[in-house]
């Protein structure tokens, strides 16, 4: 099964934030690759709220969410991954 995640940056200067919205599968081996496009969406303006919504995820690999969480990530929300990270993200 291919594990294809598209993602979209929407960022906005006048209130300053950025929204990251995965689709798709999110597995331990393309969180990386989102990890990375949200650290950059906060790099478009100094002190953009970075918000990371996993709610239009088709599956989300429990591990995966724990990544984000564990990455180091300093976004200041992550929406849909619920409490455990269950396999789904909805």
């Amino acid at each position: 099964m291919t594990s294809k995640l598209g993602i979209t940056v929407a960022v906005d200067l006048s209130s300053e934030s950025a929204l990251v919205s995965p689709v798709g599968r999110l597995t331990v081996r393309n969180v990386p690759s989102l990890i990375a496009v949200a650290h950059r969406a906060g790099s478009f303006g100094y002190g953009l709220d970075v918000v990371m919504d996993l709610r239009k995820l088709t599956t989300a690999d429990p591990q995966a969410v724990a990544m984000i969480r564990d990455s180091g990530w300093h976004g200041n929300n992550l929406l849909g991954a619920g409490q455990t990270g269950r396999g789904r993200a909805a």
